[in-house]
């Protein structure tokens, strides 16, 4: 996971900033934004690498000539999704 570093001590400057110059019961609003923008950028990043995961698994399946089935794992698999999970090239 990449979270620039850059972004990370903004928001441990502004917490220090908060600490220093505001009241105690002032803090908790300012405090509170900065735990929700550090999440934002978590939820971000979480996101750009589930992408990068889903681009490679369907690069890949492409490569070896598969069709991509998702597969919803709440659900028994059909027989098409069990074929093209279980006929991998190359197995063994």
């Amino acid at each position: 996971m990449f979270i620039s570093a850059e972004k990370i001590i903004e928001l441990i400057q502004a917490a220090n900033d908060c600490e220093k110059k505001l009241p105690e019961a002032e803090q908790w609003i300012h405090v509170s934004d900065i735990a929700a923008t550090l999440q934002k950028l978590i939820d971000d990043e979480e996101a750009r690498l589930e992408g990068m995961a889903d681009q490679w698994t369907r690069t890949t399946a492409n490569m070896f000539g598969e069709e991509w089935v998702e597969i919803d794992l709440g659900r028994e698999p059909t027989e098409k999704e069990l074929e093209v999970d279980f006929n991998w090239p190359h197995g063994v």
